[in-house]
């Protein structure tokens, strides 16, 4: 077997600290109401009562009272819930209240509630989500 490395210079090599890049928490939305998709966007904030999304591609047709259908992806799957848009702020940002889901998305929730409470290793808290 032949070495490739017998030809080079010796280089000292020092390992780099490693790095944790934050997890994203993305959303599907769907608008029930109006029979519209309006994309996928990124969790701004997150309880287990409701969303603030934000980034949604485009300008979305959207009133606050519009039933949609929002399927949360994260590292541990996807959960589909359903959700009443709360308000609609002028750059973006949706306020969803989520309906209570049942036992096992429940449960889902949890855990990705808790994996967002938990501090990040740069110090904010919405870099665990």
């Amino acid at each position: 077997m032949e070495d490739f490395f017998a030809g080079l210079p010796e280089i000292e090599r020092r390992g780099l600290p490693r790095i944790h890049a934050p997890r994203k928490l993305v959303a599907a939305v769907d608008n029930l109401t109006r029979h519209e998709m309006l994309g996928t966007a990124e969790v701004a904030d997150f309880s287990c009562l409701g969303l603030a999304l934000r980034n949604l591609p485009g300008d979305p047709v959207a009133a606050a009272g519009d039933r949609l259908w929002v399927s949360l992806i994260a590292e541990e799957g996807i959960i589909p819930l359903t959700a009443k848009l709360v308000h609609v702020r002028r750059g973006g940002l949706l306020g969803v209240r989520i309906d209570t889901p049942s036992t096992a998305g429940q449960h889902f929730l949890l855990r990705l509630y808790e994996r967002a409470a938990q501090p990040s290793p740069t110090g904010s808290p919405l870099d665990a989500l």
